[in-house]
């Protein structure tokens, strides 16, 4: 369990970790490739969905990527707004996602506040557990994570602080009592 005596100050100074499905982007990338996979060509798709889950991500984005866009996607513009103040604020942007790499890539390289992304590929799913790990690995000194659901706890537990942004009024409350939050968007 978190320490919950932490305090928010200093947060602001540390590199932020930004997750993009949900969070930054409304919507959910891996249930976009589906559906347009599952349109394109539903045998493909089937074959893919049989894969370990990161190979299947892999899979699915490989047979859509074609047809990836990041303008249309439906940013959160609040949130969005506030990470292009931290960055004219030279603070560190990571985007981390659970997201295959190339989707990841592509709406990084629409922020010019993003310094680098981190994604899920082939073999690792880049979630729960696993982000929190790269993440502590990446930043030894902490870090400051921004997510959005219950998925994003174990990288919030990893970090010093935490963003909470579309997240569930119960989640939002249980991460008050649990985690230094530097800010909170709905």
């Amino acid at each position: 369990m978190a320490d919950v005596s932490r305090t928010s100050e200093g947060l602001d100074r540390l590199p932020l970790a930004v997750d993009l499905d949900g969070t930054l982007h409304r919507g959910d990338l891996s249930w976009w490739s589906l559906r347009v996979a599952l349109w394109l060509n539903p045998w493909k798709a089937a074959r893919a969905l049989r894969l370990p889950r990161p190979a299947a991500k892999q899979a699915l984005a490989e047979q859509v990527l074609r047809h990836f866009d990041a303008y249309d996607l439906k940013w959160n513009a609040d949130f969005e707004s506030w990470l292009d103040q931290q960055g004219a604020m030279d603070r560190r942007l990571v985007l981390a996602s659970g997201s295959t790499f190339e989707f990841v890539r592509r709406v990084g390289a629409e922020f010019d506040y993003f310094d680098s992304v981190i994604a899920s590929d082939g073999t690792t799913n880049l979630t729960g557990e696993a982000k929190a790990r790269r993440l502590s690995t990446l930043f030894p000194d902490g870090f400051v994570y921004a997510g959005n659901s219950q998925q994003d706890w174990p990288v919030w537990q990893a970090a010093r602080g935490a963003v909470l942004v579309n997240c569930s009024p119960g989640l939002e409350a249980r991460a008050r009592k649990a985690f230094a939050i530097e800010a909170v968007f709905p």
